[in-house]
């Protein structure tokens, strides 16, 4: 990624192709397609990120983790420095200390960096947080509880769905937000800031039918590996990575041809 420009689309023939669709009157899933086509080189760099190979390892690392008798020190035998008995705000601020230190150890924050860390907590408060009896009233037994039952092989994967969701969807907004703005009045795209959102809505549910592929293999993949060799270290995080983005980068091409 690297540009940093707010109100400019890079200068490609695809994003070309993006700026000549919002100004006219194509439909929200032609623009998401064409958008998804442009970011496709960006969405498969990410398999060689440190910080995101870490937020897929963490994330497949944190259900296990809960399997265990003592979920803290599980979870500090996976770098994440918590309490003996974390809650959810305690676990995702582990996840945060950890990636920013991967970051750090890598050189610097990247982009795509950047958004595999914000997936990561959207989804565990996501995940977990919307299934406990409530932010303050949610003991850390909840908290074990809930992310246990996302390491069982349904709940995974919806699990790891949500977080390569949220990553597509982020990819995508981390380009279009930078125009969208000037899209917004009389005559243009969007006639009003209820109609910027309503298109945002869409872009997310779009990138979440892209990761329906995520479901067919992750969680037959989980199990295996969990059981074969006992955990969740960096080359299976990337292993992993790696075939789901290759995976959704296909359906995202499959859409585009619809499309075209």
């Amino acid at each position: 990624m690297g540009h940093t420009t707010l109100g400019v689309l890079p200068k490609t023939r695809y994003w070309n192709e993006v700026a000549d669709l919002l100004a006219g009157t194509a439909p929200h899933n032609a623009i998401f397609a064409a958008s998804a086509q442009a970011a496709e080189k960006d969405l498969l760099q990410a398999t060689d990120d440190p910080v995101f190979i870490e937020a897929v390892r963490l994330l497949l690392a944190i259900p296990a983790a809960a399997r265990a008798q003592d979920f803290g020190n599980a979870l500090r035998e996976q770098n994440l420095l918590v309490t003996d008995r974390p809650g959810l705000l305690d676990l995702i601020s582990a996840t945060t200390r950890r990636l920013d230190q991967v970051r750090a150890a890598d050189g610097g924050r990247s982009d795509l960096g950047e958004l595999a860390a914000r997936a990561l907590s959207k989804t565990l408060t996501t995940s977990i947080g919307d299934t406990l009896p409530g932010l303050f009233d949610a003991t850390p037994d909840d908290v074990q509880t809930t992310a246990r039952k996302l390491s069982w092989n349904k709940s995974v994967s919806e699990y790891t769905r949500c977080f390569f969701g949220s990553l597509v969807s982020g990819s995508l907004s981390y380009w279009l937000d930078r125009t969208l703005d000037r899209h917004i009045g009389d005559g243009h795209r969007f006639t009003d800031v209820a109609a910027r959102n309503a298109f945002q809505s869409d872009l997310d549910q779009f990138a979440w039918e892209s990761t329906r592929i995520i479901r067919e293999f992750s969680g037959g993949w989980y199990g295996k590996t969990l059981y074969r060799d006992g955990g969740f270290n960096s080359v299976e995080a990337a292993r992993f990575g790696s075939v789901a983005l290759k995976k959704i980068v296909d359906d995202l091409r499959t859409r585009q041809v619809r499309r075209g």
